[in-house]
């Protein structure tokens, strides 16, 4: 290891701490080398404290979701995984009126740390009849994460900061602060957050009451078009951002789609091998790792998504997902 992670070791213990871990372990591809130092964190003060000491000791960080949606290098990590394992959800309030004789509720408000999977907290709110989320069952990653990417449902153009209500962050000055949706500047697989250093600790949802067959039927629905209509196998999800509604228009797309598995598709890339790395014969905007894939052979088949799409059409691709280690320019 390049640097002395002794502080860390020392606050929360060496029977918690890993290090040279693989990430192949901790990512939906299932690749990645070494981490040097891979930490799990189960509550908000254990992951404020660990951002807090890799900042002041100036330790490179990455906070880790489900690890769907990164590609780590073949040569790992110089720096300090902190997995985020917070878990809690509990309604935290109603608004509306209950009582013996008149049930009159306008919504109810959802809190969940931002370490809960995704598909946790949709269950969840299903279980107890609330809709708003139901069109997210099935797909990867943590709240987390949701709120990073602004994660969304493309065929029923829903988007999960569309229902936050407020939330609590580690800032980058490292306060624990509380703001409102309007803070995170949501956007199509954009957040605030990319950029301003904010850490997401946990967020309070406003959703409506609902009828819970109804709800589980459609939360189903969607859950089975995933399952027939994705890539399947360890991917990220989708590799690339949609195209705007300008260029589908612009190239007279199929009903105006702006899917860029459609574009990749019309090329003929459907089921292109590089080492051990596929694009998807299901769907096109899907990467898999057949069981031996290195990132290298992941970074060579995305250059040539890219380089035939803006031969082709003119557009220029934009990676949905991100990068985690040092990546050959």
């Amino acid at each position: 290891m390049m640097l002395n992670y002794q502080k860390l070791i020392s606050q929360f213990g060496p029977e918690r701490i890993k290090l040279d871990e693989p990430m192949s372990l901790h990512s939906t591809m299932k690749i990645g080398g070494p981490a040097d130092v891979y930490l799990e964190v189960f509550n908000k003060e254990e992951l404020v404290s660990a951002v807090n000491l890799c900042r002041q000791e100036n330790y490179p960080y990455f906070i880790l979701g489900l690890g769907s949606n990164i590609l780590v290098s073949d040569d790992g990590f110089r720096g300090v995984v902190i997995r985020n394992r917070t878990s809690k959800i509990k309604i935290a309030g109603i608004k509306g009126q209950i009582n013996a004789t008149q049930k009159s509720i306008k919504n109810v408000l959802v809190e969940a740390e931002s370490g809960v999977l995704l598909n946790q907290l949709v269950r969840f709110t299903l279980d107890e009849g609330l809709a708003g989320l139901e069109y997210f069952l099935g797909l990867p990653g943590t709240v987390g994460g949701a709120v990073w990417n602004n994660a969304h449902n493309e065929r029923q153009k829903k988007y999960f900061g569309e229902y936050i209500l407020q939330a609590e962050i580690l800032t980058s000055g490292g306060e624990v602060k509380t703001v409102d949706q309007k803070y995170f500047q949501f956007g199509y697989d954009t957040s605030k957050i990319q950029k301003s250093g904010d850490i997401l600790l946990a967020v309070a949802l406003s959703l409506l009451p609902g009828n819970k067959e109804q709800l589980w039927q459609a939360a189903t629905t969607e859950l089975i078009y995933r399952q027939q209509n994705h890539g399947g196998g360890n991917s990220f999800g989708c590799t690339f951002k949609n195209i705007s509604q300008a260029d589908a228009l612009r190239l007279a797309t199929p009903n105006h789609t702006q899917s860029t598995g459609y574009l990749i598709d019309s090329l003929g890339l459907k089921g292109t091998k590089i080492g051990g790395a596929q694009i998807s014969a299901k769907h096109a905007n899907f990467i898999l790792n057949l069981g031996d894939a290195k990132a290298c052979d992941v970074v060579q088949l995305i250059r040539l998504c890219k380089e035939k799409v803006k031969s082709k059409y003119g557009v220029d691709l934009k990676e949905e997902i991100g990068n985690l280690g040092e990546f050959e320019k």
